[in-house]
C-alpha cells in the first residue's frame, strides 16, 4: 500500500517549507534513511529523510514549490503501484518568477502549527533508527557501510566516525584524512540567498534601506509577539563559580571532556534545578498550562545574519560527559548552516550566555512557546566576604525571565537557588 509523506515541521516556529530540490526522482528505489529533499524553512535549510523502503511513486509539491506542515508532497509505495488522485496537495504553487507578493500570514502566537499526527515522516526517529553522527553518515556513505551492521562508541550507543573506519578495516575517506576533531566535521555553510538590493533615500546621506532576510524576520515577529502577549518577570542572582571553575580545569584535560566550557556546566545546572522546580519548565498554551514531560534545552546561538536555537533533548538524563559532546554537536551543525531535522524543535527552556562578550549583566527576552530563559553573563573577578575576610572570587551573574501569567516570583527564586546550588557544589552536576 502506498504511503503519503507529508512535510514535516522542522522546527518549532515553522508552518510550511519550500522544497529547494529533490535528491530522488520519481521510480527511484527509496531506503530507510535515504534524504528524499532539501527543504527552506524560516530557519535554516534542512534535509527531509524517509522512514520508509520502497519506490518514489510521485512527487507531488516540486522544486521551488512551497507546501504547509502536514501536507502531502510525495507517494511511496511498491514499483508499479497507483497512485490515487486523492492524495493531490492541498494548497502547492510552485514559485513564480521573483515579483513582490504579499507576505504570508503569522501563524498563530500560542504555539506554531503541528503536522497531522498520522504524518508518517515524522522528525522524531522511530527507536528502530539507527543513531550516528552526520559526520558517521557520509564516511559510511563514501566507504560503503552499512551502519545498522556497526557498532557505536559514542553516548548511547551513537556512532561515530571512528566506529565507521573500523567497520570499514580502517580506511580513512581521503576528505576526512586532516579533520582534527573526530566526531564532527562543520559542512560548508549554504551560499546566502541574495539580498534585496538596497533602495536608496532621495535625501542624499541619509542611509538605505535593505530587505530582512527571512531569518531575521521571523526573530523580528517572535520576539514582538513574545514581549506583547507574555508578561516578563525577572529574578537575577550571583554566583560563586571558583569550584565550578576547577572542576573544568580538571575535566578538561579527560579526552572525554575535551572542549568542556562554563556554558555546558551551566546547561547542566539548569536541567538540575528545573528539575528540582518544574513550574519554570512551564508554558502558557492554548490559554492553558503545559507542563512538558522532559527538560529539553535551547542553547541560543549566534550565526552571522541572526540566531538558531539548537535543543538537547532530556537533558536531566544525560550525564555531564553527554552535554559536551551532545551540545558541542548540535551547535557546530547549526553554525555549519545544516543543523538536523530534529535540533530545531522541541525546546521547553532556553539558555542565552554572553559570558564570552564580557558583558556584565542582562535581561533575555522569553522564545514564544516557552516559560522561562536564563540569560547567563561573564565571570568576573571581584571583592567578596569568605569567612569573614574579604577575598577576590569568580562570581557570574545570571537572570531567568519567566512568564509572570503562570510563573510567580517563589517559583524563580527556587530554580535560582537550586541553580546556584548546583555550579557552587558542582559534584552535584556528577550525579
Amino acid at each position: 500500500m502506498a504511503t503519503e509523506i507529508k512535510m514535516p515541521q522542522l522546527s518549532d516556529t515553522m508552518s510550511s517549507g519550500k522544497i529547494l530540490t529533490w535528491k530522488k526522482k520519481e521510480g527511484d528505489q527509496i531506503s530507510r534513511g535515504d534524504i528524499l529533499a532539501e527543504v527552506e524553512t524560516d530557519k535554516a535549510n534542512l534535509e527531509i529523510e524517509s522512514f520508509f523502503n520502497g519506490t518514489l511513486l510521485k512527487i507531488l509539491t516540486p522544486a521551488n514549490s512551497t507546501a504547509g506542515v502536514g501536507e502531502v508532497i510525495a507517494v511511496i509505495g511498491a514499483a508499479g503501484e497507483s497512485v490515487s488522485a486523492g492524495t493531490a496537495p492541498k494548497a502547492s504553487a510552485p514559485t513564480a518568477a521573483p515579483a513582490p507578493k504579499a507576505a504570508a500570514p503569522a501563524p498563530t502566537p500560542s504555539m506554531p502549527t503541528s503536522p497531522t499526527p498520522s504524518a508518517p515522516l515524522s522528525v522524531v526517529a522511530g527507536s528502530d533508527r539507527v543513531k550516528a553522527s552526520p559526520l558517521a553518515k557520509r564516511v559510511a556513505e563514501q566507504l560503503h557501510v552499512n551502519l545498522s551492521s556497526v557498532q557505536g562508541s559514542g553516548p548511547n550507543g551513537r556512532i561515530i566516525r571512528r566506529d565507521v573506519e573500523a567497520a570499514a578495516g580502517g580506511s580513512v575517506a581521503p576528505e576526512y584524512q586532516q579533520t582534527p576533531a573526530p566526531q564532527y566535521q562543520a559542512a560548508p555553510a549554504p551560499t546566502p540567498a541574495p539580498m534585496a538590493a538596497p533602495v536608496e533615500l532621495t535625501q542624499q546621506g541619509a542611509g538605505t534601506y535593505t530587505a530582512l532576510s527571512k531569518m531575521r524576520e521571523t526573530i523580528a515577529r517572535r520576539m514582538q509577539e513574545s514581549v506583547n502577549t507574555s508578561p516578563h518577570f525577572y529574578c537575577t542572582a550571583s554566583i560563586n563559580m571558583g569550584e565550578a571553575l576547577r572542576l573544568r580545569e580538571v575535566l578538561k584535560e579527560l579526552p572525554e571532556y575535551k572542549g568542556i566550557s562554563v556554558n555546558h556546566l551551566v546547561i547542566k545546572a539548569a536541567a538540575y534545578a528545573l528539575k528540582r522546580e518544574p513550574k519554570v519548565n512551564a508554558a502558557m498554551k492554548n490559554g492553558q498550562l503545559y507542563q512538558p514531560a522532559q527538560i529539553n534545552v535551547g542553547i541560543i546561538t549566534a550565526i552571522p545574519d541572526g540566531l538558531l536555537i539548537p535543543v538537547l533533548k532530556e537533558v536531566d538524563t544525560m550525564t555531564l560527559k553527554d552535554v559536551v559532546f551532545e551540545a558541542r554537536a548540535a551547535i557546530e551543525r547549526a553554525r555549519a548552516g545544516r543543523p538536523s531535522s530534529t535540533d530545531l524543535s522541541g525546546g521547553t527552556f532556553s539558555i542565552s550566555n554572553m559570558g564570552m562578550f564580557d558583558v556584565e549583566n542582562f535581561t533575555a527576552i522569553i522564545n514564544p512557546g516557552q516559560g522561562g530563559i536564563l540569560a547567563v553573563s561573564a565571570v568576573q573577578k571581584q571583592p567578596i566576604v569568605q569567612n569573614g575576610q574579604i577575598v577576590v572570587g569568580s562570581i557570574m551573574k545570571v537572570t531567568v525571565s519567566v512568564d509572570h501569567r503562570i510563573i510567580d516570583g517563589v517559583m524563580s527564586a527556587t530554580f535560582l537557588k537550586h541553580f546556584k546550588d548546583a555550579l557552587e557544589t558542582p559534584a552535584l552536576l556528577m550525579a
